[in-house]
């Protein structure tokens, strides 16, 4: 049984009416919060931000609404709310706005970005929308580098090789296409798959890539020949969702790694593969010896739409399409040891977010525009007894939350991992 989690939304540009009201400007200056927890009647007031001067000459803001035990809200800063609800029984959380939006010039408004991702420090985006072409920008500055054209669908995932120089693609065309990020040639393209991509991963620098499709199967390639090194056959339905991951350590359930690698197939000793099926089961697979490590849900389940693997705790989450988020462990894969959720609307994707001191969080989007982070209370032997969202992060709002990625972040003091978003509109946003 999961665990129901109320929340709150606030007005996505609450910012302009707090600044203003920092600032001095004329008028009320207010914005609109919602509060809602499934079985319960749901909440809706206003914010009235009011800005004063301190004795010392210190510019304030304060936060009022009609009725504080319905929803009270404080300011934390330019980007952070607090808000909580005593009536509906939601704690104190941050709500953060964007620290960065990157504005995808080449995309139109009305499609939003499809996929997109960062390089492994943020310079450059890749981003496309549902014309089947990619577009390379400056994070920094915005400018639209170059526009990578070719597949013959929509593009429905891509990421960069760890150069940041070199970019992989998947689309509806059944092509996996590899780019140069500062020209725009496509000197690789990789066929095999008998249905849609649906998701990419890279191998270690990049010789070997991984693919997922609608054909239930995941594929190993050599990028140097364009050859398929060996195929999961997994399903008869789709493969929604992959994740690749270093092993923190070999245990009993790893093969002898002394074992020869093909000669087209590099790294792969080591890492483990999550994946989520259309099916309702999600699995782990060893790399190098192809063997599956477990299998979690049963064949027939709710569609597993994310999924990532927490590889030194030996614990996968998954996201359902009914918006639960379950907690599965590697020692016990018969039923989950924890789920909670929001509300009903599906979980988009879900990823992990390591903080400055070690510790690891979950980050989770949805398709009616949430995006959050959770912090996992652990109980002893190492099972997952209950969860916490500690921060909201607002851009969206209602519009389906298209893409997740996290890098490291370049900020100085950040606490945590940066945490890129994109949905519906031509913006992606760093939090």
């Amino acid at each position: 049984m999961a665990e129901n989690f109320g929340y709150i939304s606030v007005q996505p540009d609450w910012t302009i009416d707090a600044k203003n009201a920092l600032g001095g400007v004329e008028g009320t200056h207010k914005f609109w919060v919602s509060a809602y927890r499934q079985g319960s009647e749901s909440i809706h007031d206003d914010v009235v931000a009011t800005g004063t001067t301190s004795a010392d000459g210190s510019k304030l803001i304060s936060l009022d609404t009609s009725d504080s035990s319905n929803i009270s809200a404080e300011y934390v800063g330019s980007r952070q709310l607090r808000l909580s609800s005593r009536t509906l029984g939601i704690p104190p959380s941050l709500y953060t706005t964007a620290s960065r939006t990157v504005t995808c010039s080449q995309i139109a408004r009305g499609t939003g970005v499809r996929c997109f991702d960062v390089s492994r420090y943020g310079g450059l985006l890749v981003a496309c929308g549902d014309d089947g072409a990619m577009d390379v920008y400056d994070t920094g500055s915005g400018v639209h580098r170059v526009q990578l054209n070719g597949h013959f669908g929509d593009v429905t995932c891509c990421q960069f090789f760890p150069s940041g120089q070199v970019i992989l693609s998947g689309a509806t065309d059944m092509r996996l296409k590899i780019w140069s990020a500062s020209d725009g040639t496509n000197p690789v393209t990789l066929i095999g798959h008998r249905a849609a991509i649906t998701d990419v991963a890279i191998v270690g620098v990049g010789k070997n890539v991984l693919s997922a499709a609608k054909d239930g199967t995941v594929r190993l390639w050599h990028c140097g020949s364009a050859s398929v090194v060996h195929t999961f056959d997994i399903s008869k339905h789709p493969i929604n969702k992959i994740d690749l991951v270093v092993r923190s350590c070999h245990d009993g359930n790893n093969v002898d790694t002394t074992q020869q690698l093909h000669d087209t197939e590099f790294e792969t000793d080591g890492k483990v593969l999550a994946v989520a099926c259309e099916d309702g089961r999600a699995l782990l697979f060893d790399l190098l010896s192809k063997e599956k490590i477990a299998e979690f849900g049963s064949l027939g389940g709710l569609p597993v739409r994310a999924v990532a693997y927490d590889a030194v705790n030996e614990i996968l989450f998954t996201g359902i399409s009914d918006g639960t988020i379950s907690v599965w462990s590697l020692a016990e894969p018969v039923a989950p040891m924890y789920s909670f959720r929001r509300n009903q609307s599906a979980i988009s994707a879900v990823h992990l977010v390591r903080t400055s001191t070690g510790d690891t969080l979950l980050c989770a989007g949805t398709e009616d525009g949430q995006l959050f982070i959770v912090s996992l209370n652990v109980a002893a032997g190492g099972k997952v007894a209950s969860a916490e969202v500690v921060e909201d992060l607002i851009a969206f709002d209602v519009d389906p939350v298209s893409q997740v990625r996290v890098t490291p972040s370049s900020r100085n003091g950040a606490t945590r991992q940066s945490i890129w978003a994109a949905g519906q509109c031509s913006r992606v946003c760093e939090f």
